[in-house]
């Protein structure tokens, strides 16, 4: 075969923009230069607005799922700054059932049609801005929040009218925004988005009683009794026992589980909480492993030949294999050879339901993707095979349960969605042994830690 490109690439090293593709930086670069001078001069003739306590409060976030997750820590403490503030968010089709579920959130603006999930020839770029943009205004927000860092956020909450614009300035677009934070290159995701509210100027001694630490940033992906009780439902029905020796899963406490599905569930609780009727289920029970083959983009998917291996030795060891994944990611549950002990629940759960199987499990094995930060949330001890497209300090799920095994090469970061090397080296040469040796071993390590959740600050 032909090796792809270069076979010695460089990182890609990031400068003043977070951007890893040239044209937009030098886009960027440009629209800030001008968009300076144009503000400066506007802003002598029309001094802003100022806000006081904001009633209103909307955060963008029009990425992926793993991201949603990294922010969940942020609604909480905007809610201990401003308790008399409504707090809406604006979200993508991969990320919005975080937010509905989530009980700070009062309202999710759904924006099918937006940047992070545009397909060539579907619709124009400017018009999706434009649209979102005055659909927001309606609503006479006090304070917007871009957390990603975003240019085309920033002039969507400009269009909305929105006074008071929080967000980052190496995303572009900074001479839109009222407020500032300081951006950390390779700081973990989770303390950025926090930062964030380290330039709010209400009450500052509340702010510095609810200052985030490492300790106190904690993911929360809020799930219901409901929830749980069908996971278990479910699990009963795919291994009822053998030879009427009744389900692996009996230890848990079913009687609650079935009072509570009885009174039509309870109010959603957040799984990193350890709150819920689901136990855990006694050691000697058979063990649980939950595996999502896919990723979001083919640079940080492991081999199906490698997940072949490393699933078949889980099972010959007694283990029950539940794989989790979206629509987009059929291809890879399916290519797997059956047996008794595997189950393919690939784009049949929810979010909620994805992370109550989480929630109960005893290991989760899966690459640098949504489902990987839903297991640092739920708390379950989790082997992340990490690729080299974006650094694991900055992106790794924010658990101390979370094991990240990766191959360094000379080419990461490459912020790549498709390696164009031959054999994809960071991930192919990630052995499935290796794998496995290291799950047992993390499990082994951890499995007497009392907390359920522990952060990585």
């Amino acid at each position: 075969m032909i090796a792809r490109r270069d076979a010695s690439p460089s990182p890609v090293r990031l400068g003043r923009y977070r951007y890893s593709k040239l044209r937009w930086r030098v886009l960027v670069g440009v629209l800030d230069a001008i968009g300076a001078v144009l503000t400066a001069f506007y802003r002598k003739l029309k001094p802003p607005r100022r806000v006081g306590a904001p009633r209103r409060i909307v955060v963008v976030q029009l990425d992926h799922l793993g991201d949603a997750v990294l922010s969940s820590p942020l609604f909480p403490r905007l809610k201990q700054i401003y308790p008399e503030a409504t707090i809406d968010v604006v979200a993508s089709p991969s990320n919005h059932a975080v937010f509905e579920a989530d009980p700070h959130v009062r309202r999710v603006h759904l924006a099918a049609k937006n940047w992070f999930e545009r397909r060539r020839g579907g619709w124009a770029l400017g018009s999706a801005v434009w649209t979102l943009g005055r659909k927001l205004r309606t609503y006479q927000y006090d304070l917007g929040i871009d957390v990603r860092g975003d240019v085309l956020t920033v002039v969507t909450l400009a269009i909305a009218g929105i006074p008071r614009r929080l967000g980052w300035a190496m995303g572009g677009g900074g001479f839109l925004l009222t407020d500032i934070a300081d951006w950390v290159p390779g700081r973990h995701e989770a303390k950025a988005r926090m930062a964030l509210l380290s330039v709010l100027d209400r009450d500052r001694s509340a702010l510095e009683r609810g200052r985030a630490t490492g300790d106190a940033i904690k993911m929360h992906v809020y799930v219901s009794d409901r929830d749980r009780s069908r996971i278990l439902r479910r699990l009963i029905q795919t291994w009822p026992g053998d030879s009427g020796s009744g389900s692996a899963y009996e230890s848990i406490d079913v009687r609650a589980l079935k009072a509570t599905f009885a009174d039509g569930g309870g109010a959603g609780s957040s799984s990193a909480s350890g709150a819920g009727v689901v136990k855990k289920r006694s050691r000697g029970a058979g063990k649980l492993l939950v595996a999502h083959l896919g990723a979001g983009t083919s640079a940080k998917r492991w081999p199906i030949e490698h997940w072949r291996e490393l699933i078949g030795r889980f099972l010959g060891d007694g283990w029950r294999v539940v794989i989790v994944g979206g629509a987009t990611e059929l291809e890879g549950g399916y290519s797997l050879d059956a047996h008794p002990s595997l189950a393919d629940w690939t784009a049949t759960l929810t979010v909620a339901e994805s992370t109550a199987l989480m929630e109960i499990a005893d290991l989760f094995i899966g690459s640098d993707s949504g489902p990987a930060h839903l297991a640092a949330a739920a708390g379950v001890v989790s082997v992340i095979l990490f690729s080299g497209t974006n650094r694991a300090s900055q992106w790794r799920p924010w658990s101390r349960r979370s094991l990240i095994v990766r191959r360094p090469t000379p080419c990461g970061p490459c912020h790549q969605k498709n390696c164009p090397i031959f054999n994809h080296p960071c991930m192919s040469f990630i052995s499935p042994d290796r794998v496995y040796r290291a799950a047992y071993r993390w499990t082994a390590r951890i499995r007497d830690t009392e907390s359920s959740h522990v952060s990585i600050g």
